[in-house]
């Protein structure tokens, strides 16, 4: 057998075992579901919905994002996988983007990378350890500090799903204000590979999560749509129907009481910002000037 046919076939041999060591993250079918927005949090489904083979012989899968009310999805980004160095890419443009290192699942404790949505800012792995999802699935999760020496702020990354803050957020929260992503579910072939639990206290659920919903015990009410709104000292409900109760905390997450079903409410003494949390999981933030 000749050398060069030889090194062939072992290159062949080595990158088919580090695929087989790498779970992959992108692939037709793969669902990622979220919450997006500082202010008003607010469901968001991201999808591979295809992908193009490029001259250089790379793969490079399209993704589409939807938020909830929107009555049509978006374009989120083209990304490519790097089996064999078990990295994510991020191109905006096929043609004028040289790509952004989106994630680096092949990195180790102390290893740094420039944090992918803003260059000018470097980011560190903390720890990689095993890590269990949902279906029983084992993959590697990276712990990412964000900032230099605050081992408080950090993020995890789970190879095979992305960010806990969704494939669209490694590094966000130390690079973009006021987006403030999390994922909720991730979903393949309409079945749910891992749900990361998501606290809906504060935030809505998605209605794609309906493992969340269930492990929140939410009391969903069907055909709930509407909204409250400060109106001559009072809180008002706008909408059919009106919620069974409405719950309102302060901005400290303190009570202040759960109003029955009825259209309109005093408003709390407490005055400022305000969350009302409805029957469907909703959470609403009303500023009483």
């Amino acid at each position: 057998m000749r050398p060069t046919i030889l090194m062939f076939i072992l290159g062949v041999a080595q990158l088919a075992e580090a695929q087989q060591d790498y779970l992959p993250m992108l692939a037709q079918g793969r669902t990622w579901c979220g919450i997006e927005g500082g202010w008003v949090p607010t469901p968001v489904t991201y999808w591979v919905e295809g992908d193009t083979l490029l001259p250089d012989s790379t793969l490079w899968h399209r993704l589409a994002i939807q938020y909830e009310g929107s009555p049509n999805a978006g374009f989120a980004g083209w990304f490519h996988e790097d089996l064999e160095a078990g990295q994510v890419w991020n191109r905006w443009d096929l043609d004028l983007d040289e790509g952004t290192l989106w994630f680096d699942f092949n990195l180790q404790p102390g290893d740094v990378m420039v944090a992918p949505n803003c260059d000018w800012a470097n980011i560190t792995c903390l720890a990689v350890e095993p890590f269990t999802w949902t279906d029983g699935t084992v993959s590697r999760r990276l712990t990412m500090e964000l900032m230099p020496g605050n081992t408080e702020f950090v993020e995890h990354w789970i190879e095979g799903i992305g960010s806990e803050n969704g494939p669209m957020g490694p590094a966000a929260y130390l690079c973009l204000a006021d987006w403030d992503p999390l994922a909720a579910c991730f979903i393949e072939g309409g079945a749910l590979r891992h749900d990361f639990a998501l606290d809906t206290t504060w935030l809505p659920s998605h209605p794609g999560c309906t493992d969340t919903v269930v492990v929140n015990q939410l009391n969903e009410q069907p055909g709930l749509s509407g909204s409250l709104v400060v109106d001559k000292g009072r809180l008002r409900w706008i909408g059919h129907p009106v919620p069974e109760t409405i719950a309102l905390y302060d901005i400290l997450g303190r009570s202040l009481g759960a109003f029955p079903g009825i259209s309109s409410w005093p408003i709390p003494a407490t005055g400022g910002l305000l969350i009302a949390t409805l029957p469907d999981g909703r959470r609403q933030k009303i500023r009483i000037d």
